[in-house]
């Protein structure tokens, strides 16, 4: 049976599949698909990592979701090569891939320090285009084995397996003029996206807060689940919450991070957040900026002292090709600044691509040791920064300044550049 690589550190790792209902469901935005409204809310879902106590369950979860063709397509998008290509690998080769975690497995029960018990901390991540609640299972898997609970949403608003394209959508005869425009669907499935992570975090919040008695979760595959094993207590959802997110994701984070919460929830308790190769043209210029900072003076108004937070801290971890994109590189640095003025809160990681933050280079068959390598170095990026240990971890890999040399030139005549260095290097902007 062929399975994606093992954290090779830390505790085994769990994972179970929730899924909660939407009462009444809502419809985000003016977008419609076969003259029926294109981003329903009807169910939020996600798929939580996290240490376990694997007792007598057997290791392996599917990596690909059902059905079938839909992975299929969703990855078509996801890797950008041929369904023609991709066919005989889903097929015949991915659909026996498993994600090496415990299926269902108990949470485990944190350790004790001195005579205090502590807490997991929580994490939620949100996936790229194409992508899926599998689809960044090692990053996932290696945050759970570090000592997190990682929550990767399965977003259902036309940016995963089932993919929405720009010329599959009408509008409404009454919607603004403007949104017909190159990004209006973008837009309003990042609306969609943000109900999603707020539905998923209240939803586990209760798990969490109350135990089997007090929540609204139901198991998705129908097995059976230890909820006795997620006491009142074990998962910190009070304070110090991480957002992350790769891609549209990332742009997801930094919408979160810097808009009010939706009608009918409190501000998620966000310390940091983990941005991986942001895509942030679906974001709303000038900006974005942190939405705390404004909301000081009407959180001590209301009484909601404890919402009226410092800024989150960030990290962002750039491929090559994003960070040599000069516009969007040159805006990503300015949106940054408003969180992290000191600088140095940007990583980029020479030679990784922009799906190298995903399960699909790592595959079975697919898997090299550069793709490897880059996984293994963002998972050690990440759990440092979360963990508090950066100024020590980047000492590790060989930092070097930024300097690109051109190699040739592109389809539309301009250079094509390349930076300088060894695959793995990492520049610190």
């Amino acid at each position: 049976m062929p399975f994606l690589d093992e954290p090779k550190d830390g505790h085994p790792v769990g994972a179970t599949t929730f899924a909660v209902r939407v009462n009444p469901s809502k419809v985000i935005g003016n977008a419609r698909l076969n003259n029926e409204p294109a981003l329903h809310l009807e169910e939020v879902a996600f798929t939580a990592y996290y240490p376990a106590d694997p007792a007598t369950h057997r290791k392996g979860m599917p990596w690909l979701l059902r059905p079938l063709n839909e992975s299929l397509r969703g990855f078509v998008h996801f890797g950008r090569v041929s369904s023609w290509l991709i066919w005989p690998l889903i097929y015949c080769f991915g659909a026996f891939i498993k994600v090496p975690v415990y299926t269902d497995a108990p949470l485990l029960r944190p350790p004790k320090l001195e005579t205090k018990q502590t807490q997991w901390p929580l994490v939620l991540f949100s996936h790229g285009l194409g992508g899926s609640r599998t689809a960044y299972s090692q990053i996932c898997a290696r945050l759970a084995a570090s000592g997190k609970v990682v929550l990767a949403l399965e977003h259902r608003d036309g940016t995963g397996h089932r993919y929405i394209r720009e010329n599959d959508i009408s509008w409404e005869p009454d919607s603004p003029k403007d949104q017909a425009q190159p990004l209006s669907l973008r837009t309003e499935q990042l609306a969609f996206r943000t109900q999603e992570m707020y539905i998923a975090y209240k939803a586990f919040a209760e798990l969490a807060n109350s135990g089997n008695d007090g929540h609204s979760l139901e198991n998705v595959d129908g097995s059976a689940v230890k909820w006795e094993s997620w006491c009142p207590g074990y998962v910190n959802c009070s304070s110090d919450v991480t957002l992350a997110g790769h891609s549209f994701g990332g742009c997801t984070v930094l919408s979160i991070l810097s808009t009010e919460p939706p009608p009918g929830h409190h501000q998620i308790p966000v310390t940091k957040a983990l941005v991986l190769d942001p895509w942030l043209e679906p974001l709303p210029t000038p900006g974005p900026s942190p939405y705390s900072s404004t909301n000081l003076a009407n959180a001590i108004k209301s009484g909601e002292i404890e919402q009226a937070r410092s800024h989150p801290r960030i990290l962002v971890i750039n491929s090559e090709r994003f960070t040599l994109w000069k516009d969007h590189f040159s805006r990503l640095q300015d949106v940054i600044k408003e969180w992290e003025p000191r600088g140095e809160s940007i990583l980029t990681i020479i030679r990784a691509e922009h799906q190298s933050f995903s399960d699909f280079p790592v595959l079975p068959l697919l898997r090299n040791k550069t793709s490897r390598m880059i996984m293994q170095l963002i998972a050690k990026l990440s759990i440092s920064f979360l963990d508090g240990s950066m100024e020590h971890t980047v000492e590790t890999p060989k930092t070097r300044k930024m300097e690109a040399k051109i190699i040739g030139t592109k389809p539309d005549g301009s250079p094509k550049r390349q930076l300088i260095g060894d695959v793995g290097d990492v520049i610190i902007h």
